[in-house]
Parts: C-alpha cells; sequence; structure tokens
C-alpha cells in the first residue's frame, strides 16, 4: 500500500475553489475538470474526486437535502471548510 502523503494547504484551496464551482452530481474522477485539476495539484482524479465528496459531508446544503458526500473529511478539511465561511460571511458584510 502506497504511503498516504498529507494535501498541501494550495492542494486543498484549489479543491475548495473546485468544490464552489461543481455541482455535486458531477464530482466524478472522470469529469475533465477534475482530471485536469488532479494533474495541475499533482494528484489523481480519484483522489481528487473523494476530496471534493469530502468536502461535500460538511456543506449543509448538501446534507440538509438527504446527500451525504463522503464521512473521511480531515481535520485539515474541517478547518478550511470553516476559513472559507468565515471568508464568505465577512465578504458579505463588506
Amino acid at each position: 500500500m502506497a504511503a498516504r502523503i498529507n494535501w498541501s494547504r494550495n492542494q486543498l484551496l484549489i479543491a475548495f475553489n473546485l468544490y464552489c464551482q461543481m455541482p455535486f452530481g458531477k464530482m466524478d474522477s472522470r469529469n475533465p475538470e477534475v482530471i485536469k485539476y488532479a494533474g495541475i495539484i499533482g494528484r489523481t482524479p480519484s483522489a481528487l474526486a473523494m476530496k471534493l465528496s469530502n468536502i461535500a459531508s460538511l456543506d449543509p446544503e448538501i446534507t440538509s437535502t438527504g446527500r451525504s458526500g463522503l464521512k473521511g473529511a480531515s481535520s485539515s478539511d474541517k478547518v478550511m471548510w470553516k476559513e472559507m465561511q468565515t471568508d464568505c460571511n465577512t465578504a458579505t458584510l463588506k
């Protein structure tokens, strides 16, 4: 089994940006956008698709509809989610 490599902050930022632009049902390793961005960040399309689904598990707009995403969100994912929500709320107030 290959060693797990933690996601860098830059990789997470790109994944979160893609998550914000992509409909939930399109977060698939065969999606051309997932393939493109996976190459940019040095991850496999499957790893990026899984990360997008982990992010979805933190999104109340997804979970409130009965969908769940994956349950493997890391502590870094949770910190990034909270940071992104704070940034969005702050930007909205300005």
